[in-house]
């Protein structure tokens, strides 16, 4: 007995009746699927529609069936955005435009066959489209597609190999190795792999580091990569030596970490282009993305990339790259502030990651602190502390915080059975809610002692702060003061310098707000990532060098246009003393300005 097969089921679900009566009055002239495989090669360039008996047969009932509702679009699981047919048309367009006749085109994750009917009629002489997809209701819905196409005499112009197989682990042929002249062309998934992991999907591919990142790094967010990213990464491991054009549509934060790659894989590619697209209206995705342009086979590694829009794509508006051994996001800004480009004397911090935000934050209502279930919480104050989150980093001052953090610790590590005996009733709230905060993810907590939080330090007991949300496309560097006697905590999105003096801190506050610094972050910050400030990007600041640039009369003027009374009084003296310890050597620094 036929067992029925929910992928060809699917692929035929959405034919009209029409369609349907065509490709039964044309199946039922085979006797056997070996001679409607003839012809259908003839048709579609498919050289084996039907893979065996059964599926031939099953393909006709189920073509007798009742039309159904397709789930062909419903698969997030797989990171799909399925290509709009007159996206991957102008794609092509462009591709001809720039004078690209390829022999051989790959389609490394076709889905619904855009880009393969697109290419297929872009480029009539290719000898061999050659498709990958792990789906297999993809494959018979392109398939039939193919088929129907024929029909209205759009008939096989290129041979077509579908191959269902795992991109990741896919083995190509040694012919298609050797083959110059080559398009690779698509759309991988704008997925990562972290989301794939939540929804225990099956498309991930075999876990490495593949940005090389050392200790903490490798175990936390910065570890997370795209999809798209690995897809990339794998078909330039297997065809950057030979001659052609890769064009992917990708997010631009793909774009940004292969480009910054480029420099350890030194991949044999070349006038490396991001034209990017409308992707909410493309897709309905809210998500940066652009068109990765590049050829493949060259001499030498191009280590910038010229960035445009699809729209116009022989203008660029900049270049993003490499330049002087230094990563930025516009080059030709850059060079006009390149001198601010170094090492930050003062070490820039993380703000507190706790990741149960339900019972580590609280809020005041009345005169009582009340957590994130709503319960009301008495607790010993010295291990309650203001908190400021990014939102609240909107100001050149700030003095006030909405919400109140526990910490559980002064140092990572820190054994914490002692608040049992030190603060007995932080430690019954935390044993009511051990359960909550043991079932946080994040691998970081593994072995470490019970309630434990990261991003403490000496550091974070400062009481005067500049600090800087890691989230929002523009700059913005406040001044924190002490609350209730006590230092404001950041939380993980905000990055900040702790002082022990009001008055290091102003000046710092200030320096970075100028139009200066800001002009090189702008640079070298690529302000369409997910994060645009980190503490990579912080520590390239210069402040010694920016300090020399502006003067006091400058740094006066700057406060007050803002509106800014200080506090205390500053002089010129000051700030002469204040540029002294920047200039001085690191451990200068930190034992002046108390920086840990």
């Amino acid at each position: 007995m036929i067992q029925p097969s929910p992928h060809i089921a699917d692929a035929v679900s959405s034919i009209t009746e029409m369609h349907r009566h065509q490709l039964l009055e044309f199946l039922s002239t085979y006797a056997n699927f070996e001679q409607a495989n003839n012809e259908a090669a003839q048709l579609t360039g498919i050289q084996r529609f039907f893979p065996d008996d059964q599926s031939f047969t099953e393909f006709q009932r189920q073509l007798r069936r009742p039309i159904a509702v397709s789930t062909i679009a419903n698969h997030r699981e797989w990171g799909d955005f399925q290509t709009p047919s007159s996206l991957a048309a102008r794609i092509c367009e462009y591709l001809i435009a720039s004078g690209v006749s390829p022999q051989i085109i790959i389609e490394p994750t076709y889905g619904l066959g855009r880009f393969i009917f697109a290419a297929r009629k872009a480029f009539p002489t290719t000898k061999l489209i050659y498709g990958v997809e792990i789906q297999d209701k993809y494959e018979w819905n392109l398939k039939t597609a193919l088929l129907l196409k024929s029909f209205d005499g759009l008939g096989a112009s290129t041979e077509i190999e579908l191959h269902r197989d795992d991109i990741f682990t896919h083995r190509f042929s040694g012919d298609l190795l050797k083959t110059q002249n080559l398009l690779i062309i698509g759309n991988p998934p704008w997925v990562t792999n972290t989301e794939l992991s939540g929804l225990q999907s099956r498309n991930l591919p075999k876990k490495v580091n593949l940005k090389s990142l050392d200790g903490m790094d490798a175990l936390t967010g910065k570890s997370n990569f795209d999809l798209g990213e690995s897809i990339l990464l794998r078909l330039l491991e297997t065809f950057a030596g030979r001659h052609g054009t890769l064009a992917l549509l990708c997010k631009n934060s793909v774009i940004k970490n292969f480009v910054e790659l480029l420099p350890r894989r030194r991949f044999k590619v070349a006038n490396i282009r991001a034209l990017e697209i409308d992707a909410q209206r493309e897709f309905g995705a809210a998500v940066d993305a652009s068109l990765l342009v590049l050829e493949t086979g060259t001499l030498k590694t191009s280590l910038t990339c010229k960035a445009g829009t699809l729209n116009r794509p022989q203008q660029f508006d900049r270049s993003l790259g490499w330049i002087k051994g230094r990563f930025v996001a516009n080059i030709e800004s850059y060079m006009a502030h390149a001198e601010l480009d170094g090492q930050s004397p003062l070490v820039w911090r993380q703000g507190i990651k706790h990741d149960c935000a339900r019972i580590m934050e609280l809020s005041r209502q009345a005169n009582l602190w009340i957590n994130g279930n709503g319960e009301a919480v008495k607790v010993e104050s010295e291990y309650v502390y203001p908190l400021l989150k990014s939102s609240d980093l909107r100001s050149f001052e700030i003095s006030d915080a909405r919400k109140r953090v526990i910490v559980t610790q002064q140092q990572l590590g820190e054994d914490t059975a002692k608040l049992e005996r030190a603060a007995p009733a932080l430690w019954q709230y935390l044993m009511r809610n051990a359960a909550a905060i043991a079932a946080r993810k994040s691998i970081i907590y593994r072995g470490k002692p019970r309630f434990s939080i990261f991003g403490i330090g000496e550091y974070s007991f400062k009481p005067y702060k500049v600090a800087i949300s890691g989230l929002y496309k523009s700059a913005c560097f406040s001044i924190v003061l002490p609350m209730d006697n006590r230092p404001a905590m950041l939380d993980d999105t905000c990055y900040f310098l702790g002082f022990d003096n009001y008055r290091d801190a102003l000046f710092t506050t200030a320096l970075l707000n100028s139009s200066i610094v800001k002009d090189l972050l702008q640079a070298i910050v690529f302000a369409d990532a997910k994060r645009p400030y980190t503490k990579e990007a912080l520590m390239r600041i210069d402040l010694a060098r920016a300090a020399a640039l502006i003067s006091f009369r400058e740094i006066v003027n700057e406060l007050q246009n803002r509106n800014y009374e200080p506090r205390r009084r500053i002089s010129e003296a000051d700030y002469e003393a204040y540029k002294q310890i920047l200039s001085a050597d690191h451990q200068n620094s930190q034992a002046q300005l108390s920086f840990i």
